[in-house]
């Protein structure tokens, strides 16, 4: 479920340094799509009871926002 994530568990670690550098765009692009892809295929399940459901959706909404702080992150950078 979350394996688009694990693939740059590394690079999450040092965010402050990936939004400032050269490549930062498309660092940061990877970065949200693998947020979205993980909140993508968690929102597509069905399974489970009404609590679980709940707790998906919940997880689904924080991952959409890690990737909109994670563009904002990087607008900051640009913009000093």
């Amino acid at each position: 479920m979350y394996q688009a994530i694990e693939r740059h568990a590394a690079k999450f670690n040092d965010l402050q340094g990936l939004v400032r550098a050269p490549d930062a765009d498309a660092q940061v692009a990877v970065l949200r799509r693998a947020l979205e892809e993980s909140a993508e295929e968690l929102n597509s399940r069905t399974d489970g009871s009404p609590e679980d459901r709940n707790a998906r959706a919940k997880i689904y909404r924080g991952l959409l926002a890690a990737s909109r702080i994670i563009a904002q992150l990087r607008e900051d950078a640009l913009n000093g």
